[in-house]
């Protein structure tokens, strides 16, 4: 057996991904990217990229074990943080949109099953403009989104579960050296 990570980043990836999605309509979810995509070109208009950025660790780990699969369980909790970029004329209100209802109560209660990451916080969006490929101004609002992931490793780990006993001794009976 190898080692087993629980969630993986895809997943969680997938968990973020789901409910900024949930937060826009139809017209809105088919401009919503991933960043660092290779040969992906960048829509006209406005559009959304959501980034993974860097991530805290809040604990040392958390060591536990299953001896009837046989695992040593290390556990961490983690900050996840995620860049969300905003472009176009729509993007101050949709960095907005997604700055407000991200640490939501309504984001935890309509998340995916079962949690996966627990939204903590957002950055205020910021404008930061570009210049693009056509030397033309671009309207930039970036945030960060800020959330909670407990994650798992499970590593082999031998056990001894029985021995058998041939011979009873007590140790007060035993010789003095």
């Amino acid at each position: 057996m190898t080692a087993v990570l629980a969630p993986t980043e895809d997943q969680v990836f997938g968990q973020v991904w789901d409910l900024i999605v949930s937060y826009f309509d139809a017209s809105v979810q088919q401009v919503i990217f991933k960043g660092f995509q290779n040969l992906t070109a960048t829509p006209k208009g406005s559009y959304i990229v959501i980034s993974p950025g860097v991530n805290v660790r809040q604990n040392q780990l958390e060591r536990g074990y299953d001896p009837v699969l046989g695992t040593q369980i290390l556990t961490r909790r983690t900050t996840y943080s995620y860049q969300v970029d905003c472009y176009g004329p729509q993007g101050p209100d949709w960095a907005n949109t997604i700055a407000i209802a991200w640490p939501s109560l309504w984001s935890i209660d309509n998340g995916d099953e079962p949690p996966l990451i627990t939204p903590l916080y957002a950055d205020e969006p910021q404008q930061l403009n570009i210049v693009n490929g056509e030397l033309t101004w671009e309207q930039r609002f970036m945030l960060r989104l800020f959330g909670q992931v407990n994650q798992t490793v499970a590593l082999p780990q031998d056990f001894f579960i029985d021995a058998p006993l041939t011979e009873l001794v007590v140790a007060d009976n035993l010789p003095v050296v």
